[in-house]
């Protein structure tokens, strides 16, 4: 189970690891720099937890993964690598890129992140109870990444998808109803 952003699989989990935690090994990973990680955020983000979580399913072995938003592109990313390694996806808050619509909003999102401190101090004490002081780092290093340099998937890349795929996106936002369309037509 991958969480999202500045979230831990604990929390963002917590009513799926209650109904599959009597049936199924369920393996929680908080990503790094995130809740009990002891690895650190680096600043090539997205690509060394890549690396990370490839290394911690050959130790744990071959399984489904659960990703929600950040979690759901390191999925889709490590089952595009290492197909071998995965029985299935399940994707969730996904999409696998920004539509042009939606730039300006995560450039928005980004500078009220940035500065979270300032915008909501209940935000940002949550987070550091939840990371402890690594906590503006880590949203620092995510933040950027996820908001320039998205990591995206092309058609090419979906249309050679391998594992199994579960697009599980909500129906309020459009832009999540068009992205599990637009995975499904890939």
């Amino acid at each position: 189970m991958l969480h999202g952003f500045m979230g831990t699989s604990e929390v963002h989990f917590i009513d799926q690891i209650k109904y599959f935690d009597s049936n199924f090994e369920l393996i929680l990973l908080d990503l790094p720099g995130h809740g009990n990680s002891k690895e650190s955020a680096s600043e090539n983000y997205f690509e060394d937890t890549l690396e990370w979580l490839i290394t911690q399913i050959k130790i744990n072995g071959k399984g489904y993964i659960l990703g929600l938003s950040l979690g759901a592109s390191l999925a889709i990313h490590i089952a595009q690598r290492e197909p071998e390694l995965v029985k299935g996806i399940i994707l969730t808050g996904y999409s696998p890129h920004i539509p042009d619509k939606l730039k300006a909003i995560m450039e928005n999102q980004y500078n009220y992140f940035i500065n979270i401190e300032k915008n909501d101090k209940e935000i940002s004490a949550h987070f550091q109870d939840l990371h402890g002081e690594k906590w503006f780092d880590t949203l620092k290093k995510v933040l950027y990444t996820m908001t320039f340099y998205y990591p995206s998937v092309s058609d090419k890349e979906l249309g050679r998808l391998k594992p199994p795929t579960l697009v599980l996106n909500g129906s309020n936002d459009i832009h999540e109803v068009e992205a599990a369309t637009y995975i499904k037509d890939r």
